[in-house]
């Protein structure tokens, strides 16, 4: 994978982690503006990872699918759920104890849950259970399901795309009032549902086929470091803007432009701040940013149960802490060894 995007990774999973700081209780009005402008829009990392997710994919199979007829489908799914189930059963078997303590536990969420069909059920109670976070991995899984889909009827019928997106937004545009009195409802739709958020993926396959046709051009250092501010300055723009808009629509819809900026510049790693990004540390950090994303919940809610007085500010701290040594463990003691085992046995 490219070494900017990789980057990346680790501070949009940070910008998540922020946005479930929802514990800190404090009379300081400089932190709470901080927390209702800034880190609540933390969710529009799960929207980077959406289109990443797509473009990636579509770099390394796109071609093997479109070209391949031997192409092993077979081996295309071994090898995506031995990148993210392993990681989820054991975070999911972690967090059981704990919704069982807090009564939350029920055998019809559980099994959902266990199977990765969560976010198929537009509420709350069904989509944020057990390990909160895992419902963008049951929509990331239905991204794996569909993806060779995806990309034989994008290949074969090129204009369906423009087609795809002249229907689905507006359509979306027209509901969100009809849902927009039910918060639950909207978020479990808008937010969480793979068949809408389907959208978010299959622009990054399309921008990954853009990509492809100008990655070979010439770009100076100073034009490719000027794009890259430019796409940051956007996204900013973007971000500072957000309070103007219906939240049904920032979950997705009003990120699409700058989320597709940043990923389509970095990718091409061309000036300035590509180079800051391909530092060693910061790649290392968003290789173990997926561990961060599946275990921070857990560290939140487990400190939170065990410790719940405290300065929350210190506990911010230590959760943050904790949570970047567990992904460091995880990534090397079981992630990586478990993915190689699994491909290794099965794909052979």
């Amino acid at each position: 994978m490219l070494n900017s995007l990789t980057s990346l990774r680790f501070f949009f999973a940070f910008a998540v982690f922020l946005s479930h700081l929802t514990f800190v209780k404090t009379d300081l009005k400089w932190y709470n503006e901080l927390k209702n402008t800034v880190f609540f829009e933390g969710y529009v990392g799960v929207g980077f990872f959406f289109i990443l997710s797509g473009f990636v994919l579509s770099l390394n199979y796109f071609e093997k699918i479109t070209t391949n007829p031997k192409f092993s489908f077979k081996n295309f799914y071994i090898a995506r759920m031995a990148r993210i189930y392993p990681l989820h059963l054991i975070t999911f078997a972690i967090m059981i104890p704990y919704v069982i303590i807090q009564q939350l536990f029920g055998w019809d969420k559980a099994i959902l849950n266990l199977f990765l069909l969560q976010s198929f059920v537009p509420d709350k109670a069904y989509y944020f259970t057990i390990n909160n976070v895992s419902w963008s991995i049951s929509t990331e899984f239905f991204f794996y399901l569909m993806f060779p889909i995806y990309v034989i009827v994008l290949h074969k019928f090129k204009w369906l795309k423009y087609i795809l997106f002249l229907i689905a937004v507006p359509l979306l545009i027209y509901f969100e009032p009809l849902i927009a009195n039910n918060g639950n409802l909207e978020k479990g739709v808008y937010y969480i549902n793979p068949i809408v958020r389907s959208l978010d993926f299959i622009i990054g396959i399309i921008l990954c086929q853009f990509y492809k046709s100008i990655k070979n051009k010439e770009i100076s250092f100073v034009s490719g470091t000027i794009y890259e501010f430019l796409a940051i300055g956007i996204f900013i723009a973007f971000f500072v803007e957000h309070e103007f808009i219906q939240r049904a629509f920032r979950y997705g819809i009003y990120y699409w432009i700058p989320i597709t900026l940043i990923v389509l510049v970095f990718a091409l790693q061309k000036g300035a701040i590509s180079q800051i990004l391909q530092n060693k540390t910061l790649v290392y950090l968003g290789e173990i940013s997926f561990g961060f994303y599946m275990i921070h919940m857990i560290v939140i809610k487990y400190g939170n149960y065990i410790f719940p007085e405290g300065n929350d500010f210190i506990k911010i701290l230590i959760y943050f802490i904790t949570a970047i040594l567990l992904s460091i463990l995880c990534f090397e003691y079981f992630e990586k060894p478990l993915a190689k085992k699994i491909k290794t046995k099965l794909l052979k």
